[in-house]
C-alpha cells in the first residue's frame, strides 16, 4: 500500500501578514495543496492522510467545497482526515454535516474511531479536536488491531495539545503513525513521523517542507515492511542568510554581496538577513535597501564597528570613555562577551 502523509496545511492563512507578498503566500498555500492531488495521482497513492489543521481557522462552506473538488480529482486515492486545534469542530463548525465525496472519510468524532479499507488490508484510527486545546493524553492507551496494516492519524504532542509519550506510542503496534501539529518535519521512530507543514508558515520555519511518502507491504508471514521517504514539496523556503561584512565594505558592496547570496540560495525563497563581521567605524548599513532586495522578512545588523581603541583612549584618557576602555580591556579572559561589551559600550558612550 502506498500512502502520502501531510498535515498543517493551514488553508486561509496569510504568512508574513504585514509583508506585501502576504496575499500571494495565501494563494500559494492553496496551489500547493492542489499540486498535492497531482502528486497522489502521479505516485498512485492509495491513501492520503491529513493529520489535522487542514485549515487555519474554522472553514467556510465555499472553502470546504473547494477542498472537496480537489479531492474529486484523485484517480485512485482514498482520503482520511481529522480536525486539529486550529480547525477544531466547534458547535457551529461547517465540518459537522459537510457532504464529502464518497472516497473521503473524516474521523470527526472526539473519541478514537477506526475506518477500515478491506481492499487495502488497512485500517486508520484517529479522532478530531472539538475544542481548541486538549490537555488529556488521549493516545496513552491506544493499541493497533492485529491482522491488517494499522495506521494512526493524530494531531498534537505538546502539553496543551494531546501530550504524547512517543516511546510508549512506538510500542502500540501501529505500522505507521501519521502525526500533525509540529510544523518541522521529523522522524520520531520507524514508521512514526511528523510530516511538518506542507508550506513553511513562519520565518522561524526554516529548512525543507513537504510530505511523507510511505510504502507498506503486508508479507505472507503477517509481518509488515515499511519504507518511507520525506519529499520536499513547498513552493518556497525560509532561509537564514548570513552576509559577511569587513571594514573595507561600503553600502554598495554589502548590497552586491547580498544580491549574489540571495541568487545562490534561490531568489524565490524568503530571507532573514543577518549582517555579521566588522565594519568601518562610521558606516551605517542601509537596512532599508537590503530589505527591498527580495522576499526579505527581516534584516539584522550584528556587525561591530572597527574602532581604533588606542586612538580613542588617548583622546579620552581623562574622561569616562577612556576609563571604560581601560576597565573592559583589563578583564581576563578576553572572550566574545567581553569583546562585545567593549564595542557596544563604547558605541553608546560615543553616541
Amino acid at each position: 500500500m502506498k500512502l502520502i502523509h501531510t498535515a498543517d496545511i493551514h488553508l486561509g492563512m496569510q504568512p508574513d501578514k504585514q509583508q506585501p507578498w502576504a496575499e500571494l503566500r495565501e494563494k500559494e498555500i492553496w496551489e500547493t495543496f492542489g499540486r498535492l492531488m497531482d502528486e497522489c495521482n502521479r505516485r498512485e497513492a492509495e491513501l492520503l492522510l491529513i493529520a489535522g489543521d487542514l485549515f487555519h481557522r474554522q472553514p467556510l462552506v465555499r472553502e470546504l467545497r473547494e477542498v472537496n473538488y480537489q479531492f474529486s480529482r484523485l484517480e485512485r486515492t482514498k482520503v482520511v482526515l481529522i480536525a486539529g486545534n486550529h480547525d477544531y469542530i466547534g458547535s457551529r463548525s461547517n465540518y459537522a454535516d459537510f457532504p464529502w465525496a464518497e472516497h473521503v472519510t473524516m474521523l470527526s468524532g472526539e473519541e478514537l474511531q477506526t475506518v477500515r479499507f478491506p481492499e487495502l488490508s488497512a485500517a486508520v484510527t484517529g479522532f478530531s479536536y472539538h475544542t481548541r486545546d486538549i490537555s488529556e493524553a488521549r493516545l496513552r492507551d491506544v493499541r493497533a488491531q492485529g491482522g491488517e496494516i494499522a495506521v494512526l492519524l493524530a494531531h498534537g504532542g505538546d502539553p496543551k495539545d494531546v501530550p504524547i509519550d512517543f516511546k510508549r506510542l512506538a510500542l502500540a503496534g501501529f505500522d505507521y503513525a501519521a502525526l500533525g501539529h509540529i510544523h518541522k518535519p521529523q522522524k520520531l521512530a520507524d514508521g512514526m513521523f511528523y510530516a511538518g507543514s506542507l508550506e513553511p508558515l513562519d520565518k522561524n520555519e526554516t529548512g525543507e517542507h513537504g510530505y511523507v511518502f510511505a510504502e507498506i507491504d503486508l508479507l505472507p508471514d503477517g509481518k509488515k515492511e515499511v519504507r518511507t521517504e520525506f519529499v520536499p514539496f513547498a513552493k518556497r523556503r525560509y532561509v537564514d542568510l548570513t552576509v559577511p561584512v569587513t571594514p573595507e565594505d561600503t553600502n554598495g558592496s554589502i548590497q552586491e554581496r547580498t544580491k549574489r547570496l540571495l541568487a545562490a540560495e534561490g531568489e524565490e525563497n524568503l530571507f532573514r538577513i543577518v549582517l555579521e563581521g566588522s565594519r568601518e567605524e562610521h558606516l551605517a548599513p542601509d537596512i532599508g535597501a537590503l530589505a527591498k532586495l527580495g522576499y526579505v522578512t527581516e534584516v539584522r545588523d550584528e556587525t561591530l564597528p572597527e574602532y581604533d581603541f588606542e586612538a580613542i583612549r588617548a583622546a579620552n584618557h581623562d574622561n569616562l570613555i577612556g576609563m571604560y576602555i581601560d576597565r573592559i580591556q583589563g578583564i581576563e579572559p578576553q572572550d566574545e562577551v567581553t569583546k562585545k561589551a567593549l564595542y557596544y559600550g563604547l558605541k553608546a558612550l560615543l553616541d
